[in-house]
């Protein structure tokens, strides 16, 4: 029923009904189970398993012992107790067994991971807790007997076929596997033989190979060198044949052509040409240095002269104009000052006649 958006139902919750005829009290006790009835903590729907920050799952059985636990208690007589789970026959324990569709790892302390998340700034609220629906009706109870639940002899059949077999199975791939691997070693042992020799094959014939070829580069050199010494030989004759035609026709000719080329000379012209007249191109050489020299003094000193001349009418043009500013400015200034005196001077007679024509007659 909607009302304003909210949700309402037709009838209220009621607390469930307390007894009050024994001396049960609403909620036991710790030691209330403790010679009483049994309790299997593995099936009780109130043990949460695994992370408590998520969703709690309910699986068949729970479903089950739920449905078992909502069921209403049989009527039974006052002063009348169930049976517990009988002790142990002489030399063996009870111990805690999981009897769930789903099995489940039994740990001392539960799987931890670690995980991080990014929270906005702004949100201050921490989480809603996990809504848990708050007990109500009565709690319900079974007995099992010795042998209901598992039988070894039976149960433990299936296992150990899966354990022998799976162990059978195994043996059998790691006897396949090293008889695979015995023969692929067989095969390559063989292909290595193979190849080794078609390697000692290969490295002949390579050698072969190359015997020929250095062979064939020494015929090469020693054929090259031959042809080297023939064309020198051949130079060498037509050397000399040139120079025995030449040297024929020389003979007769070498004293006209060192005549005319100045191997034979006078030492009187040769003496003179070379010291005396050497002597006297020097000396006059050195007069007309020495005359260019002074002319080039004669032209610095003309030059520095006219640099010095400009720069001083330029001086005095400078000071000439100068000095008119100056007059000019002396000038204006006594005019500035002789109208000044004429002006105190005029209103200094304007104030006596003001003052005359201010005062009394007697």
């Amino acid at each position: 029923m909607e009302q304003g958006g909210n949700y309402s139902y037709s009838a209220a919750p009621a607390p469930a009904a307390v007894k009050t005829t024994t001396s049960r009290q609403k909620y036991r006790d710790d030691g209330e189970n403790a010679g009483g009835d049994a309790l299997n903590l593995m099936s009780d729907p109130r043990v949460v398993r695994g992370s408590t920050y998520a969703a709690k799952v309910v699986t068949a059985t729970n479903k089950a012992d739920l449905a078992k636990r909502n069921r209403p208690l049989p009527r039974r007589k006052v002063g009348t107790r169930r049976s517990s789970t009988p002790p142990p026959v002489d030399g063996r324990a009870h111990m805690d067994i999981q009897t769930d569709d789903v099995l489940e790892e039994l740990t001392d302390r539960p799987i931890e991971l670690d995980a991080e998340t990014q929270t906005p700034a702004l949100v201050d609220r921490p989480p809603s807790p996990l809504f848990v629906k708050a007990r109500i009706g009565h709690d319900a109870e079974t007995q099992i007997m010795s042998g209901d639940l598992f039988n070894f002899d039976l149960e433990v059949e299936p296992i150990l076929e899966v354990l022998v077999g799976k162990n059978m199975h195994t043996a059998l791939l790691e006897l396949m596997q090293e008889d695979e691997l015995s023969a692929i070693r067989l095969q390559q042992e063989e292909f290595e033989g193979i190849r080794n020799v078609e390697l000692a094959e290969v490295q002949r014939l390579e050698a072969e190979s190359r015997r020929r070829g250095q062979e064939k580069e020494r015929r090469l050199a020693q054929e090259r060198a031959r042809l080297a010494a023939k064309r020198a030989l051949e130079e060498k004759i037509a050397a000399r044949s040139f120079s025995s035609s030449y040297l024929g026709s020389m003979h007769t000719n070498v004293f006209d052509t060192l005549i005319r080329e100045g191997f034979f000379y006078d030492p009187l012209r040769k003496e003179v040409e070379d010291i005396f007249m050497l002597g006297v191109v020097n000396t006059v050489k050195e007069k007309a240095d020495a005359y260019k020299a002074a002319e080039e003094i004669g032209l610095e000193l003309l030059e520095s002269a006219r640099t010095f001349a400009r720069n001083f009418g330029e001086e005095a043009v400078m000071l000439r104009r100068l000095l008119a500013e100056r007059l000019a400015r002396e000038a204006a200034l006594r005019a500035a000052q002789d109208a000044e005196v004429k002006r105190l001077a005029e209103e200094a007679a304007r104030a006596a006649e003001a003052a005359e024509g201010e005062a009394p007659p007697e």
